[in-house]
């Protein structure tokens, strides 16, 4: 037999833990078990039926070949539009680029601005996927703890500090933020790309839930603030707010220079971003879809009001209102302390003994906290919760 075995590299690559999560769920599902999944991020609802039709017709008109890797002419120009009318952000179409879902746009990003050895910040609490994918770009990690007490929100002399004391190159932002739902003030941001441009770093945003925000909460992209624009990267898109998690589409908007090194490294590591997936994409850019938007955000917020609602009624469980995203963070540290288990055990018990599918903290960086996804209708939600509040109180039966 050889001797011959994957490299060490690979080795420091770990799957998903939500996908991870999610096959679990569905193997308890096909055993015929009633497992409520909230583990997951993707909308309960269906791709709106014009951008699916989009992507019909262009199997029926047979537009499924090739395109440019950087996607095609319509759609980056189209891409440049949909920034500027929605985030105020003016960029030309050679700027932007399509690529296969964010995170395939954050993987090409990383791939261009990183050098081997240079060290990415992550602000805790952060989606699963930054630390492996900085690590496949060859950067080290470095992660700022949680701040939950600060509405999970770094102030200026935190990210400051930890920039110069650990020789910072680059830093991901994700606002509103998977898996707190947090959405910094222009204020905060503003702090943060002062922190860059005194240090001279990178900046890769992560802004793929920019359109789902709650109250008087408000997007801010760091490409918007003075001193932004020409170091940040920034990964957008319809994935979330228009269901079109298959599709695998998004978009990377950033100087010219970035987005052609990014486009040129997408052609040899995917080619291009699926043509039919691109006609969809490109639907979604020309129509909106005001009365779709608005439904989807009032079912959302109706979610996330019962479940602030329903587990701050729970002892030992807290909740802080989301502003943005369809993510709920439970901080479980007062039961996972009393019973000696950490949250990664708690979820274990959810799942097996309660069939509650969700994902640890851990996973996010942020220890003793539980993420629950209210992408999912009421009454997965509520039956959820009955779950969570009968594992909460097993000890007191």
């Amino acid at each position: 037999m050889s001797g011959l075995v994957p490299n060490a590299r690979s080795r420091r690559i770990e799957a998903s833990a939500t996908l991870a999560i999610s096959a679990r769920a569905a193997a308890l599902k096909a055993e015929g078990h009633d497992v409520v999944s909230l583990g997951a991020g993707e909308p309960d609802a269906p791709t709106p039926e014009p951008i699916a039709n989009a992507g019909i017709r262009a199997i029926e008109t047979g537009d499924y070949r090739y395109t440019a890797a950087a996607g095609t002419p319509a759609l980056r120009a189209a891409g440049a539009v949909w920034f500027g009318s929605e985030f105020g952000l003016a960029y030309e179409p050679s700027e932007v680029m399509v690529s296969a879902g964010a995170k395939a746009a954050l993987h090409m990003a990383l791939a261009a601005v990183i050098e081997p050895g240079d060290k990415v910040l992550l602000l805790a609490p952060h989606w699963v996927s930054y630390p492996t994918l900085i690590r496949v770009a060859g950067g080290e990690v470095v992660t700022l703890p949680a701040v939950p007490e600060q509405g999970f929100v770094h102030d200026r002399d935190a990210v400051a500090r930890c920039v110069a004391e650990h020789g910072i190159r680059g830093m991901i932002l994700n606002f509103p933020n998977n898996p707190s739902g947090a959405v910094a003030t222009r204020e905060q941001i503003q702090d943060i790309v002062d922190v860059a441009n005194e240090h001279d770093l990178w900046l890769i945003s992560d802004e793929i839930y920019a359109t789902l925000l709650y109250d008087d909460a408000r997007h801010i992209s760091p490409a918007a603030v003075p001193g932004g624009r020409d170091r940040t990267v920034v990964v957008n898109g319809f994935t979330k707010s228009h269901t079109l998690t298959g599709w695998r589409t998004s978009f990377l908007a950033a100087p010219a220079a970035v987005v052609d090194v990014c486009a040129r490294i997408q052609s040899q590591v995917l080619g291009n971003p699926c043509t039919i997936s691109q006609a969809a994409m490109l639907e979604a850019c020309k129509t909106p879809l005001p009365d779709e938007q608005e439904r989807r955000m009032t079912a959302f917020n109706e979610r996330r009001n019962f479940l602030v609602d329903s587990i701050n009624a729970i002892d030992g469980l807290a909740l802080q209102a989301p502003r943005g995203s369809f993510y709920a963070l439970v901080d479980a540290r007062p039961i996972c302390e009393a019973r000696g288990i950490d949250d990664v055990a708690a979820c274990k018990q959810l799942l097996d003994d309660h069939l509650l599918a969700s994902v640890p903290g851990s996973a996010f960086a942020i220890p003793g906290f539980i993420r629950l996804s209210y992408a999912a209708d009421m009454t997965q939600l509520e039956k959820g919760v009955a779950r969570l509040r009968a594992w909460a109180e097993a000890d007191k039966r």
